[in-house]
Formats: structure tokens, sequence, C-alpha cells
């Protein structure tokens, strides 16, 4: 059997998986709405110390399991897939590098360019200089990625425009 036909099977198992619990879920919800006079499901977790709380964790809580395999499972196999992909191919693993490379220089670029200060955030809670200076960094590596986007576009199109 191919691989393809299993990954269709598995694929189609954890759908059908994720539909009943999704449906069981609902259905469930709506009957512990009912029974605590509540019409919104937000209402279920504002106390957190009340029993409604409770069974709804209990209901979300197998939805939440399922989804946290499905991520683990997605991560493996795309790990597994990409790593297969370049040992197999030692020139991508050169290209890789060097993609990794820029990335990381960017993002250094982006550090070096953004500065910290502390600042008060509308919880109350107060942002730390060193995540200051993280947001500032995420924040000009990606006008830097865009104005670099923007530029190979632009060339490429004056190159097509004069004929290569």
């Amino acid at each position: 059997m191919k691989i393809s036909k299993i990954l269709s099977y598995v694929i189609l198992a954890v759908g059908a998986i994720g539909a009943l619990l999704l449906f069981l879920m609902g259905k469930n919800f709506t009957e512990l709405m009912d029974t605590y006079g509540i019409t919104e499901a937000k209402d279920l977790v504002k106390d957190q110390s009340a029993s409604a709380y409770a069974e709804a964790t209990a209901l979300v809580s197998p939805m939440y399991n399922l989804t946290l395999v499905i991520i683990v499972v997605i991560i493996i196999a795309t790990l597994v897939a990409v790593f297969s992909a370049l040992v197999k191919n030692p020139e991508g693993l050169k290209k890789a590098g060097i993609g990794i490379v820029a990335f990381l220089v960017v993002i250094g670029v982006g550090f070096a360019l953004s500065s910290g200060v502390e600042t008060p955030m509308n919880d109350g809670e107060v942002l730390s200089a060193s995540g200051s200076k993280w947001v500032g960094a995420g924040l000009h590596a990606f006008y830097l990625l865009a104005a670099i986007a923007v530029g190979l576009m632009v060339a490429s199109g004056i190159k097509k425009l004069i004929g290569k």
C-alpha cells in the first residue's frame, strides 16, 4: 500500500474523530448552558471556581488534546520530510544553510536597529525593555524583508521590460 493512501486513511480517521468530538462537545455545551441557565458559552468560564467551569473544561479537553496530537504529528512529519529531502540533496542543504544564515542576518540587523523601552500595556502589566527590543526587532525584520521582496519584484519587472 502506498504511503499516500495510508496518509489519506489517517487524515480521514482524524477528521472523523474531530467531527465526532465537535458534535459531542457542541451538544453537551448546549445541555450544560441549559442546566446553568446561561445564554452564552463564554459565561461558563467566568467564575473559575464554579462547577460549570469544571464541566466546560472537561468538555473541551478531548478536542484540545486531539489538536495537540495533530500539531505534534504534523511538526514531526514536516521535519522528517524536510531533513530526508536535504539528506538526499546536498546542494539543497547548502541552499537551506544560506537561507537560514541570511534570515539570521536580517533578524540581527533588525535587533541592532531596535531600541528597548519599558512600556506599560493595557492590562496594567509592563513590557520589559528586552521584550520591547525583541518586538522592535521583529518589526524591523518584517520591514526589511518586505522592502527586499518589493525591490526584487521591481527589479524582475524592469529586467523583463528591458528584455533580459
